[in-house]
């Protein structure tokens, strides 16, 4: 493929994420069901979104990152730090928070271990 060829799919790959993506930000998250494993899935669009349960017993700190968490993941908005969120080649949307964020997956799994809690990520 010569760099004409090459920077033209690019562009039409990044024209179609950028729409992907817009169309997601334009729908009303929707739940659609409660798995056993203690996840919801939603629709948004054209996206499926998968997020964790928050337990009533988890500590406050947990509750709250797991919160936050969600927040980000459904309306692509963090009240934690400023979130990234982007879609890539194969059109999966990608969530990326701040370092201190404690919505952040690896922050959040190192605050859960902090209580005792293990936390996995689904993927």
């Amino acid at each position: 493929m010569n760099g004409r060829k090459a920077r033209a799919k690019s562009r039409e790959l990044r024209e179609r994420n950028e729409r992907l993506l817009a169309a997601v930000r334009a729908a009303v998250p929707e739940r659609l069901r409660t798995t056993a494993e203690g996840y919801e899935v939603w629709r948004r669009g054209p996206a499926t979104i998968v997020v964790p349960v928050v337990p009533l017993h988890y500590p406050e700190p947990i509750q709250s990152a797991l919160t936050a968490y969600r927040m980000a993941a459904l309306t692509h908005d963090c009240p934690q730090c400023a979130l990234e969120v982007k879609v890539t080649g194969a059109g999966a949307v990608l969530y990326r928070h701040e370092v201190h964020c404690p919505a952040d997956p690896d922050r959040l799994a190192a605050l859960a271990a902090e209580h005792g809690i293990v936390m996995k990520r689904k993927v």
